[in-house]
């Protein structure tokens, strides 16, 4: 259970591992631009060039789903909720004011799905939700918040074992949490019921594949 003794909205958490973004804990006041960066890296970005276009990077999910992938209210839950879910957003430093450029969610892991007797022994958290502006991948940015996220699951959630799960078929982001030292616990689970609803392929192609990681 995350330390929750007073709001950590809003506040500075990492100003010193990259030279060019911090990381704060996500507030209110991201909502909107925070919304447009994680809809951008999976759903797409129009291109400035051609506005009918879009691009997304290597975890866009266009040619799988529909839909957004948050909603305002759906990210204002997330931050409400403060005992449980931590949102770290990685702001770029520009003289005119710092900017959004990526987040990741870290938030308690169900015990009941901790199915291995080893598993079963660890406090967890689950990784989600890591997005990039499409422009500002390949700089660091997804480096810097993967690093404050485990630091994060350690300091605030007192965690051993984090989990992440993502889609089968996206086999490029496994295989970047199989270098990161998760292990793929052969596991799959559904999406949930409403974002089957978004679905624009096979259901099967899209069944969560349930990776695991213990932290040192």
């Amino acid at each position: 259970m995350a330390n929750n003794s007073s709001s950590r909205q809003g506040q500075l958490f990492d100003d010193y591992s990259n030279p060019d973004a911090n990381l704060y804990f996500v507030s209110h006041n991201d909502i909107e631009e925070l919304c447009k960066v994680i809809n951008w890296a999976y759903r797409g970005k129009p291109s400035a060039s051609s506005p009918e276009e879009s691009y997304s990077g290597w975890i866009g999910e266009q040619h799988l789903l529909k839909g957004a992938r948050i909603t305002f209210e759906e990210l204002r839950q997330l931050i409400d909720d403060e005992q449980h879910t931590v949102v770290l957003v990685a702001k770029l430093k520009i003289p005119s004011g710092p900017k959004i450029v990526g987040c990741w969610k870290i938030s308690t892991y169900d015990k009941n799905l901790q199915m291995t007797d080893e598993e079963k022994q660890d406090v967890a958290v689950e990784f989600g939700l890591n997005a990039v502006d499409p422009d500002y991948q390949s700089r660091g940015i997804g480096t810097l918040l993967y690093n404050g996220a485990v630091r994060i699951a350690k300091e605030y959630f007192n965690a051993q074992r984090v989990y992440s799960r993502i889609i089968r078929s996206k086999q490029n982001q496994i295989e970047w949490c199989l270098r990161q030292g998760f292990m793929d616990t052969g596991r799959l689970v559904p999406l949930p019921s409403k974002v089957q609803l978004q679905a624009k392929v096979d259901l099967n192609e899209l069944q969560f594949s349930v990776l695991t990681k213990r932290l040192q």
